[in-house]
């Protein structure tokens, strides 16, 4: 099997010394491909996290109108699903209950009751469980009275909190010893709201925020590992040496104030010595002045007699000759 074979069955560059270059090239266009998978991952995590938000928040009305003969409004609210975990807590179902006292009773000091029964039966004599709810110790059978003035065409609200569960929705009218006004000619009209989707799609809406987090911080570390390796290709091995030859120049700055200067003229008989010359190295011929100083990967540059350094870069060949660096 040849090399471009195994390339294609396994998805992953062989590694060889001789293929450096390719091999980062592929790598890049790795990282370029996980890091887009992972910004779509990102987007889709947080859709999914609103579209559940968005559906928990999303009620389940209905309603009900007055019967003159029954005195009261009454709903059948079919199954109320949700947690199954009895007795009060943070997972009841949320249940908002609007009365509008569209023609209230001609008597002083009245009020509306609201009673919800979990009850299979919603035809049945409910009397037994309404008597339930009103004595306030059955979380499964609740009763919320008005505490305010009954006024025509006021829309007055109960919250409540229920269990899953089959359930009946009464609403009547209560004078002011909190007996029930059989009155047929009174008149009001209800109108409620179910929350049964609040745990389950919020539970979802918190498990893709989760997720979104995770694919964020995948995200981050590919797009960090790429510019890495863009940064890393912009560099040139020139510019890497010459940066290492200003650092070690910086580095190795004056150590102190410059020495004062002569004080007189200088002698007017020239010394019978000659001077010192300063060493020199062949470069390609010419001779020049200086030390040659190692850097990094076999690369050489110049320290000046006057310490500073060239900004050329060096190289030894075999003959200990050095040589100005030619980029290929």
């Amino acid at each position: 099997m040849d090399e471009d074979a195994s390339q294609e069955s396994t998805g992953a560059l062989v590694v060889d010394e001789d293929q450096d270059e390719l091999m980062e090239e592929m790598s890049m266009d790795e990282r370029r491909e996980r890091l887009k998978r992972a910004r779509w991952n990102v987007f889709l995590s947080l859709g999914l996290a609103a579209i559940m938000f968005a559906f928990a928040l999303v009620p389940m009305p209905f309603s009900a109108e007055y019967d003159g003969f029954t005195t009261s409004a009454e709903k059948d609210l079919g199954y109320v699903w949700g947690l199954p975990l009895s007795g009060e807590g943070v997972f009841d179902v949320p249940v908002v209950v609007e009365v509008t006292a569209s023609e209230p009773p001609r008597e002083a000091n009245i009020s509306i009751g609201v009673f919800i029964l979990q009850e299979a039966d919603c035809a049945s004599n409910l009397g037994s469980a309404t008597e339930l709810a009103r004595a306030g110790d059955s979380h499964a059978h609740q009763f919320q009275a008005s505490a305010e003035r009954i006024l025509p065409d006021e829309v007055y609200e109960f919250e409540f909190a229920i269990d899953p569960g089959q359930y009946c929705l009464i609403v009547e009218y209560f004078d002011e010893d909190e007996a029930k006004i059989l009155d047929g000619n009174a008149d009001l009209s209800v109108s409620g709201r179910l929350y049964p989707n609040q745990f389950f799609a919020g539970l979802f809406g918190v498990f893709g925020l989760a997720l979104s987090g995770f694919a964020f911080t995948g995200a981050q570390k590919h797009g960090a590992a790429l510019r890495r390796i863009l940064e890393g290709e912009s560099e040139t091995v020139e510019s890497k040496v010459l940066a290492a030859a200003n650092q070690a120049a910086v580095s190795a700055g004056p150590s102190g104030p410059p020495s004062a200067g002569p004080s007189g003229p200088p002698p007017s008989a020239p010394s019978s010595e000659p001077a010192a010359v300063p060493p020199s190295v062949e470069t390609s011929g010419a001779p020049v002045d200086g030390t040659f100083e190692p850097a990094e990967n076999g690369y050489f540059f110049r320290k000046l007699p006057d310490g500073t350094y060239d900004q050329t870069v060096y190289v030894q060949g075999e003959d200990g000759q050095y040589t100005a660096y030619q980029a290929p």
